[in-house]
């Protein structure tokens, strides 16, 4: 692949449509090139050289993959679009990944076990609070420099120090408040010190958001009003996994293409690259699926897929996830302060029409806040079996309310199935003399509306990326939360969070577990609505899916 220098350094991969690529005599990945970072900006400017690189087989196909919705920028510790969190899983490696399996149907299932990923192996001190981590040595930057210890350190004092989200997930989840509690022993070792024992602490040193950053592209790049370089790597990389992006077209296409340099070597990918092209539109998508002319479509809708099963030229890939849809009632609003209103409405609403005619039968009612499939997950406390109109008639009458009242519902208007699901509330909530009037709205003034915690009926979901119960728990219907839009709060059920998360004996775990869902549906904040599957509809031939607990495609097994 033929490159280009900026200021005598090199580029592993050139601006967004200016790649220019032919097949070059190449070094061998060992050989370490001070090169700078991937740079995805509109243009370089200084001194221009030409250089080769390591070349990946031309054998291996193609992937293309029509998404729904767009990359708005790939800073690994800011919150962004889905197609934004495909791209950096792909693009960073954490310390720890999970074990993957594949299952019956064809598709890589990540476990509960972890192995290593940036670490090739680490220790836990017998209290559980000492993490020691031995990094790989053949591990390296997409510019060619090693992924050491400092790397990891300044992806920890940024993600803490930063103006990041994860700041949020380390104190409570894996007792690590301050940067002083992580330690570079040396080049190939860093040690972790929490302040308490975590159930949870190698599923969050999994998560992408801590992938190896390199501390060198962030202090090249920072300035002093961005010490953090964040402005940089909204459309900049320095790869430490396993791909790179080669072409970035915002609204149209990116191309992502194996990392030369990544440790697991050549044989680790099933593809030679994987182009993303945004198709917003969902008949175009199956349109150029039926054609042959892309390899995957994602965003398919429900309702379209039997039609699209009878194409004997596609394959479907149905995997269970436990995202969990939901009406939530804030109970410091009336009238739904009065947990007798809540539950009158839970009774209302016939789930199963949601399931049948939201979700056309992809998935199901989770019955509880702790999906389907998450461990622990139980629907032993789960009181609605179907619309009780008499029954919900009497609770109203009994809060006061026997004339039911009028009340609006927040929901976001490009999301189609919770727009569907809001008419069968209404519908539902309609027989018991309740007028909902659905208020549809923009996500990005949805979430505006819902960040301020005055919306007394609003549409949402939640999936952890650890699929744990204490995640679920914890962000929901832990007092002091931000994402409990609910404003639900009791002690009680902050306990059973803490003690989740500091308890590592598996039956405990579920025992605490059961209390914590028994305690969230007798406290009816949510109208639980459905559980959907993720759809990817394919060519046939088309292998590699994957399902990680962060939800997002990993590209390295993709192939046809």
């Amino acid at each position: 692949m033929k490159v280009r220098y900026t200021n005598i350094l090199v580029v592993m991969v050139i601006i967004f449509s200016m790649i220019i690529v032919s097949c070059q005599s190449a070094p061998t990945p060992e050989e370490t090139i001070p090169t700078e970072a991937v740079q995805l900006t509109d243009e370089i400017e200084g001194v221009v050289e030409e250089t080769e690189q390591p070349a990946t087989s031309s054998e291996k196909p193609t992937i293309i993959v029509a998404i729904d919705g767009d990359i708005d920028h790939i800073e690994l510790q800011q919150f962004r679009t889905i197609a934004g969190y495909d791209a950096t899983a792909n693009l960073y490696e954490p310390l720890v990944t999970q074990k993957a399996v594949q299952d019956e149907n064809g598709v890589w299932i990540g476990s509960n076990d972890y192995v290593g990923a940036g670490a090739e192996s680490w220790e836990v001190s017998d209290d559980g609070l000492v993490y020691t981590f031995h990094l790989r040595k053949e591990a390296k930057f997409a510019d060619g420099t090693p992924v050491t210890a400092k790397d990891y350190y300044i992806t920890f004092d940024r993600a803490i120090n930063g103006n990041g989200y994860i700041k949020l997930l380390l104190p409570s989840f894996a007792g690590v408040e301050s940067i002083d509690q992580v330690k570079v022993i040396d080049d190939y070792t860093l040690q972790i010190t929490q302040n308490k024992a975590s159930s949870l602490s190698l599923i969050i040193y999994g998560f992408q958001v801590l992938g190896a950053m390199s501390e060198k592209t962030i202090k090249d790049h920072a300035t002093a009003d961005d010490p953090w370089a964040e402005t940089w790597h909204r459309n900049n990389a320095n790869p430490s996994g396993p791909y790179v992006i080669t072409s970035w077209k915002p609204g149209e296409e990116y191309v992502f293409e194996p990392n030369p340099f990544y440790w697991r070597g050549p044989d680790y990918y099933g593809n030679s690259k994987v182009i993303y092209r945004v198709i917003p539109d969902a008949s175009t998508r199956e349109q150029l699926l039926r054609a042959g002319d892309i390899d995957i479509a994602q965003g398919i809708p429900y309702k379209d897929i039997a039609d699209l099963q009878k194409d004997s030229n596609l394959t479907f890939f149905k995997i269970k996830t436990p995202r969990v849809y939901h009406a939530g009632m804030n109970v410091t609003k009336k009238p739904f302060d009065d947990v007798r209103v809540r539950k009158a409405v839970s009774m209302a609403v016939d789930y199963q029409a949601i399931v049948d005619n939201v979700i056309y039968g992809f998935g199901e009612n989770p019955k509880s806040p702790v999906g389907v499939s998450m461990p622990t997950h139980t629907d032993e406390f789960w009181p609605y079996e179907g619309p009780n109109i008499e029954d919900a008639k009497a609770l109203l009458a009994e809060a006061g309310y026997p004339d039911g009242f009028e009340v609006d519902l927040l929901v976001p208007q490009e999301d189609q199935a919770r727009m569907d699901a809001a008419t069968w509330i209404q519908a539902g909530l309609a027989t018991i003399g309740v007028k909902v009037n659905i208020n549809a709205q923009p996500t990005a003034q949805f979430n505006s509306l819902l960040d301020t915690h005055e919306q007394p009926f609003y549409m949402f979901e939640w999936y952890s990326w650890g699929n744990d119960p204490a995640f679920q728990l914890h962000w929901n219907f832990r007092c002091e939360a931000w994402t409990n839009y609910a404003l639900y709060c009791d002690p009680a059920m902050d306990k059973i969070i803490d003690d989740l998360i500091v308890t590592s004996d598996p039956d405990k775990r579920e025992e605490l577990s059961y209390q914590g869902q028994k305690m969230a549906l007798d406290t009816a904040t949510w109208i639980y609505l459905y559980q959907n599957d993720w759809v990817v509809a394919a060519q046939k031939g088309v292998t590699g899916v994957g399902f990680f607990n962060d939800l997002h495609t990993h590209f390295s097994n993709l192939t046809k």
